[in-house]
């Protein structure tokens, strides 16, 4: 009787652990969540190497190399809310194809995007050539619900050291996000 009362504990244990890494936004199948060292441990455990001693991390990802990777903590908690990944695009003119195959693969993982929009350029250098590449309207910059949080992905006409431009995709887990956020207006 004892062996099976302990084994149905563990059973509801294992479930709670199980049911919450599932209300995290992942990562590269790691959740957003934990302590820092912790999380970029488990990104090196799937190939990424840290930059010195910061929270920036290189590797590959969705099929690029050398994405560079920002880990952001919350300075209240110390705990991980979100991702940042800047994919070098080294073909100026491709940058824009390549952000509408991700765009078209997270719209296959997540659905539609709650947001679009048009990014407004204040160079008139990159407003003309964006025209000349590309004769269609499409967004430059969406937010996809994943259910768990949010992936923000947008163009940066930012010149790479490839000499083309990056694809900056942010995964925000909102659960760590909101406590961030209350305990910043709790202050205010």
């Amino acid at each position: 009787m004892k062996m099976k009362l302990l084994a149905a504990v563990f059973l509801m244990l294992a479930a709670t652990f199980a049911a919450s890494a599932q209300n995290h936004q992942t990562f590269k199948g790691v959740p957003i969540d934990g302590k820092a060292n912790a999380f970029i441990n488990q990104l090196k455990h799937k190939g990424f190497q840290t930059v010195g001693k910061s929270d920036t991390l290189i590797g590959t990802f969705a099929g690029y190399n050398d994405c560079e990777v920002t880990v952001m903590t919350s300075v209240q908690t110390g705990n991980v809310y979100g991702v940042k990944v800047q994919i070098p695009i080294c073909q100026p003119l491709g940058i824009y194809a390549e952000y509408k195959k991700l765009h078209a693969a997270l719209t296959e993982k997540y659905g539609k995007p709650v947001k679009e929009e048009v990014t407004p350029y204040e160079n008139d250098f990159i407003k003309t050539l964006y025209k000349l590449i590309y004769s269609e309207s499409y967004p430059t910059s969406c937010v996809f619900d994943t259910g768990c949080g949010n992936v923000t992905m947008e163009v940066a006409w930012i010149a790479s050291e490839c000499g083309g431009g990056f694809i900056v995709m942010t995964y925000i887990d909102n659960a760590n996000e909101n406590v961030r956020r209350q305990i910043i207006y709790d202050d205010l």
